[in-house]
């Protein structure tokens, strides 16, 4: 599993949470949690636009990772012992 593996997964994730958040009406950030129904909910909102834009910007840094170039066929050996054949002149 390379890296850009590991960050497309991720991307999934992050968009799972923020979906689930979003219909919850609340984040799960500790002791800082939001809620749609708080004084100003547009701190939740705010906090669901930053789950998804992390989870694009993963996904573009998913696309940055170059491929390692398939390495070359190993070119056959050759085993056999080299004969050298003289003719003797007349």
């Amino acid at each position: 599993m390379t890296i850009a593996d590991i960050a497309i997964i991720a991307t999934f994730v992050m968009l799972v949470v923020a979906a689930v958040d979003a219909v919850r009406g609340k984040t799960a950030l500790g002791k800082f949690q939001l809620s749609k129904k708080d004084d100003d909910p547009s701190r939740f909102w705010f906090a669901i636009v930053l789950y998804i834009n992390m989870a694009f910007g993963l996904f573009w840094l998913a696309g940055q990772v170059p491929q390692a170039a398939p390495e070359p066929a190993p070119e056959p050996k050759d085993d056999r012992p080299t004969m050298t054949i003289t003719i003797p002149e007349a």
